[in-house]
């Protein structure tokens, strides 16, 4: 991650510490503080350096000021500076929770990640801590897994925090990113529309969201969907024509027939799931010879790649693909799977199968999954 994008992959978090920074409560550089906050919401970082660090000298042991400062000393880039006026702060509120995401968010920038994962995770351990806040510390968390390109914990991470609070916009704006790079696009698509919705405020970061990420994640769908094999010369009327007559054989239990009929549906409309899902089935129910189950498992994955959102399909394709052999398949299916129903025990129970079935690192990363698997079966 490059340094500009590792200083744009807070910024949500960063306005929550402002936030929590609410007001200077002295009268002695209260009107500076006010300043330098309005300042800062327009970006006008220079105007807020200066109208803060009068506001600092003024009450040099208002923490909400040494807070606010030292978010713009970072936001400039001046990080020993940030560091200095953050310890200042740690020495007279290190215990508040402002501070210590404020030290944890700095570390981050620091390219610190133990530190920064420590710091976040102690917040979000913390059961005394507002759930917001906790829920806050675990995007925290997910920000640098990602910088150190553990993705799995990442998402781990960010799924815990929309647990605490499903309004946290944060959360949902860097789980989108997560899935985009991963090219889970259409649920990529549904966490950025959450987080838009979520926002209050037309910011920056919703601009870039709503005329940037979604309109590109749309086309990326589209492009998909038009590259794939036939795609080009669909026939739909074709393809319902024989999706009617293959559900009717289906229907009197002719399912050699029904295959057939699917299969010439599926062959008019490449992109149409019901096709695709009804020669998996009709394979299944007329082929059990190995060539036969190897081609049920190749409709299956189409599928799923047709229809994100069905849950039952990948779960039975997952299976498919352990009973083949084919634990890496497995494991990508299941996580495919769990980005649409993050909260489905089955989909959470194959995913920790196969990847412990892929060996060492495998195991490693269902450890993490099992203990998801273990908090989201607890009430809240």
């Amino acid at each position: 991650m490059t340094s500009s994008s590792r200083r744009f992959a807070l910024d949500v978090l960063a306005a929550t510490l402002v936030a929590l920074a609410a007001g200077c409560g002295r009268s002695d550089g209260s009107k500076e503080y006010a300043a330098a906050r309005a300042a800062y919401e327009v970006r006008d970082l220079r105007k807020a350096e200066k109208l803060i660090g009068e506001c600092v000298r003024l009450a040099p042991q208002n923490v909400d000021a040494l807070v606010t400062a030292a978010r713009i000393k970072m936001d400039l880039g001046s990080m020993a500076e940030a560091r200095d006026i953050t310890d200042r702060a740690k020495e007279l509120a290190g215990g508040d929770a402002d501070v210590r995401l404020l030290d944890a968010q700095l570390a981050y920038y620091q390219q610190e990640y133990d530190r920064a994962i420590e710091t976040f995770s102690a917040i979000a351990g913390d059961a005394e801590t507002d759930a917001g806040v906790r829920s806050q510390a675990l995007s925290g968390v997910g920000v640098v897994e990602m910088s150190r390109n553990e993705t799995d914990l990442a998402r781990i991470a960010f799924l815990k925090a929309v647990r605490l609070d499903r309004r946290n916009p944060a959360a949902w704006y860097h789980l989108g990113h997560l899935y985009h790079r991963l090219g889970y696009n259409e649920a990529a698509l549904e966490q950025f529309d959450i987080f838009v919705r979520l926002e209050e405020t037309a910011s920056r970061r919703v601009q870039d969201v709503q005329r940037s990420m979604i309109p590109k994640i749309k086309d990326e769908i589209a492009r998909q969907a038009a590259e794939r094999p036939g795609a080009s010369s669909r026939d739909s009327a074709a393809s319902a024509k024989a999706l009617a007559d293959a559900e009717a054989a289906w229907k009197k239990g002719q399912y050699k027939t029904a295959k057939g009929r699917y299969m010439e549906a599926f062959a008019s409309d490449p992109l149409s799931y019901p096709a695709a899902i009804g020669v998996a089935k009709a394979l299944e129910k007329t082929d059990a010879t190995a060539d036969g189950q190897k081609k049920t498992f190749e409709y299956y994955k189409s599928a799923c790649m047709l229809r994100p959102s069905a849950i039952s399909t990948f779960l039975k394709t997952g299976e498919l693909a352990m009973k083949l052999g084919h634990y890496a398949t497995a494991v990508e299916i299941y996580s495919r799977a769990l980005a649409a129903d993050p909260t489905n025990f089955m989909v959470v129970d194959g995913l920790i199968r196969a990847l412990r079935k892929t060996g060492s690192e495998g195991s490693r990363i269902a450890a993490s999954y099992q203990a998801y698997r273990d908090l989201i079966t607890k009430k809240r």
